[in-house]
């Protein structure tokens, strides 16, 4: 009953977690993503060989062999710990052929099978759907190979799971190395739904259709300031002009609050108007920049008698195989890739101590005069 408790207050603050796309000249394709939560979450990065096999719990009027799954892929993924206890579902990943997942909140929308409603031949193809991160990392190599499987009916029966006797409401953002994307949300009333996310964005709740009719409300949005040089009014037959003493009056009435509408017309719009990076690297710079900008500082938010903000920031590198990440305490980035994880399925932690976070530099100190100037 109390990790019921503990778990269910928690999710309940996890409705502001957001993703962006980013994409670079030379075809890198790069995805940020933070987690919004209520108090420190023990997260950590998992990485798993290829060969790895995964079991789901069968429904009730199901029989015979767990269903399994096998990574065609390593992968790295966020596993986290409530009560000693690794979750049912993964809240992030990538695997080695370029695909990224990100599970987002979708409180108030979610609906999917119930268990009791799978029976027979479904059996054998039906999933509850806190394993789907973990299958998709596991299964396709492309967002082409997912819809593909959607459209055809090969794609498994998503059934309604539980994690910690929670039955989590969320929807799901799939990216690959070619920067295709799609939505993937199982929605009351309308069943399965799977969006092409042009935009390069999501958030949380509404569903995805609604975000993107909403962006509608903001073309005014421009990174200059041409057209709104002052405020220009007359009496007594003369014309004064009151020129503005500052810039960045073409970005009046962004939204600057964190619910989830907000963040995604913020995203969308810093997106949109940031320049195309020239590298990968150059594209993981400007990715943990446009998170920086959603980043909720500890105490600004409540929820009833908890704290929201965010203890965590990932930046996936699809096209050369690499997770980016920092904590909250320790703001230092650090970095995992495909090409140095170990045989065996390992972990770290995601946050660090207050030390970790930073580098003296008191020893990098030179004569001022011996500083070049060019």
């Amino acid at each position: 009953m109390a990790r019921h408790f503990l778990l269910a207050i928690l999710l309940a603050l996890a409705d502001s977690c957001q993703e962006i796309r980013v994409v670079s000249k030379d075809g890198g394709v790069v995805v940020g993503r933070s987690m919004e939560f209520s108090i420190p979450l023990n997260s950590h990065l998992v990485s798993e060989p290829a060969g790895t096999v995964h079991e789901a719990p069968l429904p009730p009027n199901c029989h015979g062999n767990p269903v399994t799954f096998t990574n065609r892929f390593k992968t790295i993924s966020n596993w986290n710990v409530f009560a000693e206890k690794w979750t049912n579902s993964i809240a992030d990943g990538v695997n080695e052929a370029g695909v990224s997942i990100s599970i987002l909140w979708f409180k108030g929308y979610a609906e999917y099978l119930n268990p009791a409603d799978i029976s027979g031949v479904t059996c054998g193809n039906a999933l509850p759907h806190t394993k789907i991160g973990a299958y998709i990392l596991a299964k396709y190599e492309s967002v082409e190979e997912v819809k593909k499987d959607l459209e055809n009916g090969k794609f498994p029966a998503i059934w309604a799971g539980t994690d910690l006797n929670i039955v989590p409401p969320i929807h799901f953002n799939i990216i690959d190395k070619t920067g295709a994307g799609i939505v993937l949300e199982h929605t009351k009333g309308e069943g399965v739904k799977w969006y092409d996310n042009t935009v390069g964005v999501t958030t949380t709740s509404p569903p995805f259709p609604w975000h993107m009719t909403n962006l509608r409300n903001y073309p005014h949005l421009q990174k200059s300031d041409k057209g709104r040089e002052g405020f220009e009014y007359s009496s007594l037959g003369n014309t004064y002009i009151l020129s503005q003493q500052w810039t960045g009056s073409g970005l009046l009435g962004i939204p600057g609050d964190y619910t989830s509408p907000s963040r995604f017309v913020k995203a969308a719009t810093l997106l949109s108007l940031a320049p195309k990076p020239a590298t990968t690297d150059e594209a993981i710079v400007q990715a943990f920049h446009l998170m920086n900008a959603a980043d909720i500082p500890y105490g600004i938010v409540e929820t009833g008698d908890r704290v929201k903000y965010t203890p965590w920031i990932l930046v996936k590198d699809l096209s050369r195989g690499c997770v980016y990440y920092r904590g909250y305490t320790d703001l230092s980035v650090k970095r995992l890739c495909f090409d140095d994880l170990p045989w065996d399925p390992a972990a770290v932690k995601i946050e660090g101590n207050f030390s970790d976070g930073f580098k003296d530099s008191s020893g990098d100190l030179r004569p001022l005069d011996s500083i070049s100037l060019d």
